[in-house]
């Protein structure tokens, strides 16, 4: 019995390719928050990451003046970037005084503000390099903007829901 190559090649591609395409498909229509990390002048893309909804991430830095750990907190919420909650270790020279948001004073020393519900469109951050140590952290995942960026490089933090097509399309252009 002789085989046929083009019958066989035929019954195994075209459900190939309908499944490819089905799977295209549906990542094409489902939509993710993404936060977008880009240098502010040149607006080359630096970083790519899914946000989950409802979740926080966070910028960690070291104060430049007080020297002790400050770190924000934001939410992605369409094309905003919802400051929700600031935490620092002591009061001091470029660290609120007038409180205008809830506040509070926990137990390990920290002080809170929070529900501040800011929307930004974007912001920037300039990456620390001699004290700063900036990191970013999503989820359990924490890692330092000197892993996506140059010292004193001005990075532009913005978000946006695309397709989960889109959003590894992105990060296989910045490889990250």
């Amino acid at each position: 019995m002789k085989l046929n190559n083009k019958k066989i090649g035929r019954k195994i591609f075209l459900p190939i390719l309908f499944i490819l395409i089905a799977i295209i498909l549906c990542l094409s229509l489902i939509k993710i928050n993404v936060l977008f990390i880009r240098d502010n002048f040149t607006k080359d893309l630096k970083k790519v990451e899914y946000i989950k909804k409802d979740s926080l991430f966070g910028i960690i830095y070291t104060h430049s003046v007080m020297l002790t750990e400050t770190s924000e907190w934001y939410k992605a919420k369409g094309d905003k970037l919802i400051l929700m909650e600031e935490r620092y270790n002591s009061q001091g020279a470029g660290l609120p005084v007038n409180l205008i948001y809830k506040f509070k004073h926990e137990k390990g020393g920290d002080f809170v503000l929070y529900d501040m519900n800011e929307p930004f469109d974007s912001f920037i951050y300039r990456t620390g390099a001699v004290r700063a140590n900036h990191r970013l952290k999503i989820g359990n995942k924490l890692e330092y903007f000197l892993e996506f960026s140059e010292p004193r490089e001005a990075l532009e933090f913005s978000t946006k829901r695309i397709s989960i097509f889109n959003y590894l399309l992105r990060r296989c252009q910045v490889g990250r």
